[in-house]
């Protein structure tokens, strides 16, 4: 298997749930298990710790999606705040349960990217 492949490269298909080495195992074998050997290329994927690094992006990136498009409609659009809130929360829960598998294997492909021994 080929070492030397770019960051972006692993990163996106980390971000695919793609094994980051090959790209063609599954990253995952359920909801957010890493599956610790890639079956393809014998990867070690379960060596790469992201703990706490995947739901932080995950509701970096939703937060700030989210908060301009609320703000701006309490601003121009009067309803009343349980309304508001029973719209919002929902959505803001769905999207990150959503995104949170694809920012973990995005951030796994970047620990592999920036692995000392080259991501292996």
């Amino acid at each position: 298997m080929n070492t030397a492949l770019s960051t972006s490269t692993r990163i996106k298909r980390g971000l695919l749930k793609r094994c980051p080495a090959c790209g063609d195992a599954p990253l995952f074998h359920a909801y957010l298990k890493v599956t610790p050997t890639c079956p393809q290329c014998g990867e070690d994927n379960g060596r790469h710790r992201v703990d706490d690094a995947a739901s932080y992006f995950t509701v970096l990136l939703v937060g700030h999606l989210i908060l301009a498009p609320v703000l701006l409609i309490e601003a121009f659009w009067l309803m009343p705040l349980w309304q508001s809130l029973a719209i919002i929360f929902p959505l803001m829960i769905g999207i990150t349960l959503l995104w949170l598998p694809f920012i973990k294997g995005g951030v796994l492909g970047a620990l592999s990217a920036f692995a000392k021994d080259g991501g292996r």
